[in-house]
């Protein structure tokens, strides 16, 4: 039966009404931070405080920074669609949450899908207890001794990406970005699975072609790996995927064949592999744990998704801001000279001499930290320290990396890039959890010692061998893609590639 005599006129009534509902749905948590007396930014409808996330107008990252400068609070709330976020600024909140406090925070937001058990039960998705049990085995994968036998592999590499820059060097602009994601493709593969990827050698090597379609920028991927961490509810009902069906296919597939070949031939390598093997070989957590399936390759498959983007990423972004700053260049080029000299090669101990390298690396990380924010779920209701308020189980706690490692507060004029912050004397003066690129606390990047030692041996192969030069492609100011969860360039990081006169080696 119809409203009134007239059809149009009861679709409009009818679609008011609707309009009205979904009005009403989408607002209903919106007096949330109100209510607990608690500094917000006002919401819109529907979209919350995430309209520009939402149409990928902005990153994560810088949307986040936005907010954290609009406000002295040391901690204020937002909406992510409907849902009530708490974002805390104040770097001793930052410690309570990440350390402190961490048995109340020990979980991420981001979805776990269960129509896709290999991402699922990947380390950094995982959800306690199992996180806890998986991390605690893992972890003697990255012992010092472990470290310093990747060392020559790495180097290996590291020779091979020398000598395809040079046959490439006729070309009047590099993509750095490129040749710093095969070199780490190489370096993960090699070091954790024994795997030769081949990256240099074949421009459509299978775990290259991967690990672009991980990273690409297509609006499917922005918008699945996005609502993995903001909308996790929308994942598992639509089945959204972290990773394509091929990915994760090609990765299952190759990573269970290492496996399998490694137990038929009793073969060691001391790496990865081994230390997932000796897991599957414990008969006691596997009852506990059910490890078994996609949780046992899971675990390789973290590690290669991880590893190779924060490692090419942090390789590429300290080549641009080199190649605009040469003063900076030719003082690493000179550190890396005087220590290969000092330790008779490119040794651990010598990589560990590096003082000037490991400022520059510290201040790109703080310019260009590869995940610009950290998530926290809260377990149990919580009273935040030396307030009234009370924030509750379930609610989504987000720490703005990019708001703090650019507050001028803890390191003036941040935009300009100083490796000298992080020289011996200045990082005393650094505010404790200010500077989080690897997170904090028992949650931190678990490969973080690896992530470093292979960022800085590929930079020492390349910065020996060549000058990195401003070319007329390289972008200047440096625009990030809002389609990618990580930090990237919108257009790479093309740059001119010099042959050293004489070699630093």
């Amino acid at each position: 039966m119809l409203l009134t005599p007239y059809l149009p006129l009861d679709t409009v009534v009818l679609l008011s009404v609707l309009a009205l509902l979904l009005y009403k749905y989408f607002s209903r948590n919106f007096d949330h931070w109100e209510k607990k007396n608690v500094f917000y930014f006002k919401p819109i409808p529907f979209f919350g405080n995430f309209v520009d996330i939402s149409l990928f107008r902005t990153t994560i990252g810088e949307h986040l920074a936005k907010l954290y400068n609009q406000t002295t609070e040391p901690f204020f709330g937002i909406f992510v669609f409907d849902k009530p976020h708490l974002i805390i600024k104040s770097p001793e909140l930052v410690k309570t949450i990440l350390v402190r406090d961490f048995n109340n925070f020990d979980d991420r937001c981001i979805a776990s899908p269960h129509h896709d058990p290999l991402v699922k039960n990947m380390l950094f998705l995982n959800k306690n207890p199992e996180w806890k049990n998986v991390r605690v085995k893992m972890t003697p994968v990255f012992t010092t001794g472990k470290l310093k036998g990747m060392i020559p592999l790495i180097n290996d590499v590291g020779e091979t990406m020398t000598k395809y820059i040079a046959q490439k060097i006729p070309n009047f602009s590099l993509e750095a970005k490129e040749i710093c994601a095969k070199f780490s493709t190489d370096v993960i593969a090699k070091c954790a699975f024994g795997i030769n990827a081949n990256s240099f050698k074949n421009e459509d090597a299978e775990f290259r072609k991967i690990g672009r379609r991980i990273f690409d920028f297509r609006w499917s991927t922005a918008i699945q790996q996005t609502s993995y961490f903001f909308l996790p509810g929308l994942v598992n009902l639509l089945k959204f995927r972290m990773l394509d069906k091929d990915a994760s296919d090609f990765l299952r597939e190759t990573f269970w064949h290492t496996i399998k070949l490694r137990e038929e031939k009793n073969l060691k390598a001391n790496d990865l592999i081994d230390a997932i093997i000796a897991l599957k070989d414990n008969q006691e957590f596997c009852k506990n744990m059910n490890f078994e399936g996609d949780k046992v390759v899971a675990q390789a498959a973290q590690f290669f998704v991880a590893g190779f983007e924060t490692t090419s990423s942090t390789m590429a972004f300290t080549l641009y801001e080199l190649c605009l700053q040469p003063q900076f260049q030719r003082r690493v080029r000179a550190e890396i000279a005087t220590c290969l000299k000092e330790h008779n090669g490119l040794t651990y101990e010598a990589l560990q001499s590096m003082k000037y390298l490991n400022m520059c690396v510290c201040e790109t990380l703080r310019k260009y930290p590869v995940l610009p924010f950290l998530d926290r779920t809260c377990k149990e209701d919580y009273k935040l320290p030396n307030s009234n308020v009370v924030i509750e189980k379930g609610t989504p706690v987000f720490i703005p990396m990019f708001g703090l490692h650019y507050d001028p507060q803890y390191f003036p004029n941040p935009q300009k890039y100083d490796p000298e912050r992080f020289s011996d004397e200045n990082m005393q003066n650094i505010t404790p959890f200010s500077y989080i690129p690897f997170g904090e606390g028992p949650r931190n990047c678990i490969g973080e010692r690896f992530g470093l030692i292979g960022t800085k041996l590929g930079l020492i192969h390349i910065l020996s061998e060549f000058e990195v030069e401003k070319s007329s492609d390289t972008p200047v100011p440096l625009e990030f893609e809002p389609k990618s969860f990580v930090l990237a360039s919108k257009v790479g990081l093309p740059m001119k590639f010099k042959k050293v006169m004489t070699s630093a080696a």
